[in-house]
């Protein structure tokens, strides 16, 4: 017995020491954070107070001397990030001066990708201009995210010679690698449009439509008549793009153009013309948006429809008379985008509220015999039973379609009540 209690009390005191280590180890490892936190934090001030006043190297040399280095190169970086105006210059020497320049362009031969990868990443967070003909080197890389960060530090630095670089890449010929490159030079900014306009006029189709597409993210009102120039290129992949992007952009001197892309013999460009005009949004666009539910393309159709009705009222009332449309796609993709933009509830609530429309069982009931009836459904068991319930329904009652009369059904089953005509059983 006593040896039971022997090893039990062992067991107990190896417990609580075993505790007691993991509560001296996370001790120390928060007292360490917050020395390292706090040392940053000092570092950081004399650099934002100092480095203006007398340089860099004076910062350094007289103010921190002996600093810890992989702190400071953190406390760098993270104000890389920050790109305060007017501070990239001086971050990027401070850097140099630290030694982790040339320690960090080392690292780009490394045989380890993860060294050459943070690298990369880190060389771009400071925005070391510099650098730009050691890190496209790593455009070619094997691994995937060391071409990745070489991508981000290069839209980092933003030359000219940085963008050359990434549109190079696009060589690849993958549309992974494609996006990747869009991304960064989103990030280069302003120093891209220029570019990317004299991308448009190239002879390689790929590189027109990358512009065309990357335009749309970084550009404005000034480069969209390149963009309106672009809706009548020879290639399809261009002309598409182009309308996308200026649906993007939102200019509305671009309607025109937009407009007669509605005509482009191919859909693709079509369906983009129709959705950047919806982005606009301009009313007067409407009509001939309507003649667009005609087209035999889906997407088209779809397009045009979203189209108008993003215009708000404006939209809506071309979209309800396509319901009577003598083309079967336009009232099918008009009644289709009405019931998605809850046109049947919207009604039942107005009637509510401000008396019965006739106009409005009208649509309803064109709605039904379009064959769009499960929101109306939901409409009809959600509905109390009053007046307008029972004069909705007399609107249908007639509609040759069994899961329309099963929904009537369902729903007089839910109140309690019989349908017209019908007599309770003696």
């Amino acid at each position: 017995m006593a040896a039971i209690l022997f090893y039990i009390l062992l067991v107990v005191v190896a417990v609580l020491v075993v505790f007691a280590c993991y509560l001296l180890v996370r001790i120390l490892q928060v007292f360490f954070k917050a020395r390292r936190l706090e040392a940053m934090k000092n570092y950081e001030t004399i650099i934002y107070s100092a480095v203006r006043k007398i340089g860099p190297e004076k910062t350094l040399e007289t103010l921190l001397p002996n600093p810890k280095k992989h702190l400071l190169e953190e406390v760098l970086l993270r104000m890389g990030d920050e790109g305060a105006e007017g501070w990239g210059d001086n971050v990027a020497r401070l850097y140099e001066l630290g030694g982790f320049y040339e320690k960090r362009l080392k690292q780009i031969d490394s045989r380890f990708k993860f060294r050459r990868s943070d690298a990369a990443r880190n060389i771009g967070r400071i925005g070391s201009q510099n650098a730009v003909s050691r890190v496209k080197e790593l455009l070619w890389d094997d691994n995937g995210e060391v071409r990745d960060s070489a991508l981000f530090a290069l839209g980092r630095m933003g030359t000219r010679e940085a963008l050359e670089a990434m549109l190079a890449a696009l060589e690849r010929g993958d549309r992974w690698t494609e996006q990747k490159v869009a991304e960064a030079v989103e990030e280069a900014g302003d120093e891209s449009r220029q570019l990317l306009v004299e991308l448009l006029h190239d002879p390689n189709p790929e590189l027109r439509a990358f512009a065309a597409e990357v335009m749309g993210k970084v550009g404005g009102p000034a480069e969209a008549p390149e963009l309106e120039k672009a809706l009548i290129d020879s290639d399809i992949d261009v002309r598409a793009r182009a309308a996308d992007s200026l649906g993007k952009i939102r200019n509305n001197g671009s309607r025109l153009a937009l407009l007669q892309a509605l005509d482009d013999p191919e859909w693709e460009v079509r369906s983009q013309a129709a959705k950047a005009l919806g982005h606009i949004g301009d009313a007067e666009d409407a009509e001939r948006l309507t003649l667009c539910l005609r087209d035999r393309e889906w997407w088209v159709r779809q397009n045009a429809a979203e189209a108008l009705r993003e215009m708000g009222a404006a939209g809506e009332g071309p979209l309800i008379e396509a319901l009577w449309d003598e083309d079967g796609f336009a009232r099918e993709t008009a009644a289709q985008v009405l019931e998605e933009a809850s046109i049947v509830e919207r009604i039942v609530e107005d009637m509510r509220e401000n008396g019965e429309d006739i106009e409005g069982y009208r649509v309803i009931r064109r709605l039904a015999e379009i064959g769009c009836i499960g929101t109306l459904g939901q409409v009809l068991l959600d509905m109390p039973e009053d007046k307008i319930r029972d004069n909705l329904i007399s609107h249908l009652s007639d509609i040759k379609n069994s899961e329309l009369a099963l929904l009537i059904a369902g729903a007089f089953e839910s109140g309690g009540r019989h349908k017209p005509g019908e007599q309770h059983a003696e």
